[in-house]
């Protein structure tokens, strides 16, 4: 299919789509040649640039997780628990989402540019097999709008939506034919998760902001809040030697745009809400029976000690706490608008109260709600576990250890208990917990995945992801 424009557009709005080069039949027969002529047996690809989006989902009778350093989409029978296939698919599979009919499930390959759809049909002669990449490539130039696809939801068995987290955009799919129909502008930075909530559709920029800013000014405007320095005397007069004997201030500004979850009409695809003051990196979102969407976050505290220009702040005020590790609740009816006051459920005392060893729940990244409960269960990905707080009473109710940096979870129930299975993406393995009815965990089992990477690579990997390597 022809690619569609990735031009500016206005904000919030669809984007038409251009018709460009057609792929001849020589072009495509030559990427097929290309593609069967690849050596499968070489070791896979791990760049360690890209992020993870609801990497591991459970679907009837298994669980799906990617296996991003080697390539494939791994599928574990979910009552023996081992792996029984790997499915081939692009670099760096990160984000998965089923079909509402169960019959399909799509991969974002963050590296490839592409999404691939795979067969899930229980009763296909498919089953299992890749029967479509959606990739938009503009040959004979070689170049993609399908820029760094992450997290995927379906609006219907018909429509589906795909996060392009580098060109700040998403991406309408006809589902039936796979043919990108439009682009929609979203006007924050790096959109990555999304959801579709009735005829809603959710979008989370990554890269937000709290309305904290350099505090730069003219002469004549400098007040001691907002604005605390001469940007132009140090920018302009004196560009050359900004960065020396100078320190300038950071400050919350009100007046910034802080644009954190963005809501978009199913029909329309028009932008019809903004909601704010949700955190600074937003990792994940689920949303509940009751409509309750839950965003896992970490707030910045980039203000708390801001004036080391002015006041000579420094580490001290930060109180050795740069982030909060938090959820924000929005409440977004499946028939009525979402609810632009946010609350925060906190994961840890905050500052100033300092947190013991091994205490913190750092960067909570991805979250689940637990069927017929009022529980969320999320991964905290700096610590190595896993949390469950009830939503309703905005209370953590247990943690529990699962392996390295856990980036994904999914629920399922199993003879009639719940359990959750994480996806660990340093050590590329998944971790099975049972939950009690008092919410307590037990790590059942960890099943390590076919992993190409050196083992010392990894250890080293997971000193950087750690919060307990950082001070």
């Amino acid at each position: 299919p022809p690619p569609p424009s990735s031009g500016g557009g206005s904000s919030g709005g669809e984007e038409s789509v251009e018709r460009g080069p057609l792929e001849t039949d020589l072009e495509l027969n030559q990427r097929l040649i290309d593609a069967a002529s690849t050596d499968t047996s070489q070791p896979g690809f791990q760049l360690f640039m890209s992020p993870h989006v609801n990497p591991i989902l459970a679907l009837g009778s298994y669980v799906y997780v990617t296996n991003t350093p080697n390539g494939t989409i791994d599928v574990l029978d979910a009552d023996t628990r081992v792996v029984v296939q790997q499915i081939d698919v692009g670099l760096e599979p990160m984000s998965l989402a089923a079909r509402p009919d169960s019959s399909e499930l799509w991969v974002s390959n963050h590296v490839s540019d592409s999404v691939n759809v795979i067969d899930t049909a229980p009763d296909s002669p498919l089953l299992h097999t890749v029967v479509s990449v959606i990739d938009h490539l503009d040959l004979p130039a070689g170049e993609t709008v399908f820029d760094e696809p992450a997290g995927i939801a379906f609006a219907s068995n018909e429509k589906a939506y795909v996060a392009l987290s580098q060109t700040n955009h998403v991406a309408v799919i006809d589902a039936t034919t796979y043919e990108v129909t439009k682009l929609l502008h979203v006007p924050a930075q790096d959109p990555r998760a999304i959801a579709v909530v009735g005829d809603k559709l959710l979008v989370l920029p990554f890269e937000s902001n709290n309305q904290t800013q350099l505090s730069g000014g003219t002469a004549d405007g400098i007040d001691g809040d907002v604005c605390t320095f001469d940007a132009i005397e140090h920018v302009f007069t004196n560009n050359n030697v900004l960065s020396l004997n100078y320190v300038a201030d950071i400050v919350k500004n009100p007046e910034l745009p802080d644009r954190d979850l963005l809501v978009y009409d199913t029909s329309s695809e028009q932008l019809i809400e903004t909601v704010e003051g949700l955190g600074t990196l937003l990792y994940g979102i689920t949303v509940t029976e009751n409509g309750q969407v839950v965003i896992a976050q970490t707030d910045a505290r980039n203000d708390a000690n801001g004036l080391a220009g002015s006041a000579g702040h420094g580490l001290a005020e930060l109180e050795n706490r740069p982030f909060l590790n938090q959820l924000s609740v929005v409440l977004c009816g499946t028939n009525d608008p979402c609810d632009t006051q946010a609350s925060r459920i906190r994961l840890e005392s905050p500052p100033p109260d300092q947190l013991g060893d091994g205490s913190a729940l750092a960067t909570p990244y991805s979250v689940v709600a637990i069927p017929d409960t009022s529980w969320i269960a999320g991964t905290a990905a700096g610590s190595d576990e896993v949390f469950i707080v009830d939503v309703n009473h905005q209370t953590l109710l247990t943690r529990h250890s699962v392996g390295a940096t856990p980036r994904g979870i999914t629920s399922l129930t199993l003879a009639g208990k719940p359990s959750l299975w994480t996806y660990n993406a340093v050590d590329n393995s998944i971790s099975r917990l049972s939950i009690e009815e008092d919410a307590s965990l037990t790590r059942v089992q960890t099943i390590a995945l076919q992993d190409p990477r050196p083992e010392t690579l990894k250890q080293g990997w997971h000193l950087f992801e750690s919060a307990r390597t950082s001070t």
